[in-house]
């Protein structure tokens, strides 16, 4: 689920090419097996495909292949570690942690069958680790010829839930407090004759009054 969750996440934003994303298990019973049905029926109920894909084990090689390694509980880190003969570069890490919950544990949903909060304690955990690895965004208006453009721009980059308002008040209470990705941010305003250079710029100030680090061009 993880697997699929980030990968989605990291399309949405626009960032695909910026990483590899994969998952293993860390023990043999599900070897050669597609994604559990309940689970599989879990990502499509939000629009996540994840035919195709089916278990395989952590290899030894896999440690120095990946940046990192992300963990559900101690059992999965502590087979790991004994899978890689240790973790001397630190690259094992709990999901949980990035979700400012260091030390917690997702529980598996295969023996609590309870894969609503599986989906959002594993969605907390991988959109904490995307803003970690992608603190800076860059929010590209060059081609906007019109306002909503400019909102899609904002809510596919920085990951705006669904609910989220697309206007300056929206964006400022975003900025200073609702979950979005970003900490820095580089805007590129549109052209000088595009109708929507002015509210642009506005949108520009809305970040600086929000207390954002933000650059313009």
């Amino acid at each position: 689920m993880a697997e699929f969750i980030f990968k989605d996440m990291v399309a949405r934003a626009g960032l695909r090419r910026a990483f590899e994303i994969a998952s293993a298990a860390t023990s043999a019973e599900e070897l050669g097996n597609p994604v559990y049905p309940p689970a599989r029926r879990k990502l499509a109920a939000h629009g996540i495909d994840c035919s195709g894909k089916t278990a395989r084990r952590i290899r030894k090689e896999d440690y120095a292949d990946w940046d990192l390694l992300i963990g559900f509980d101690g059992a999965n880190l502590r087979n790991m570690e004994r899978a890689f003969g240790g973790d001397p570069d630190g690259k094992l890490h709990l999901l949980t942690a990035y979700a400012g919950r260091p030390g917690a544990i997702i529980d598996d949903p295969w023996y609590t069958r309870d894969f609503d909060t599986a989906w959002d304690d594993i969605h907390e955990g991988c959109f904490g680790l995307l803003k970690t690895l992608q603190p800076e965004v860059t929010l590209d208006f060059s081609a906007c010829r019109e306002k909503q453009e400019l909102y899609d721009i904002l809510a596919a980059r920085m990951l705006w839930q669904a609910d989220y308002g697309r206007n300056l008040d929206a964006l400022y209470d975003i900025l200073t407090g609702l979950p979005h990705l970003g900490e820095r941010f580089h805007i590129v305003l549109p052209a000088e004759d595009a109708p929507c250079r002015g509210y642009a710029e506005i949108m520009a100030q809305v970040f600086e009054d929000a207390g954002a680090e933000v650059t313009t061009e």
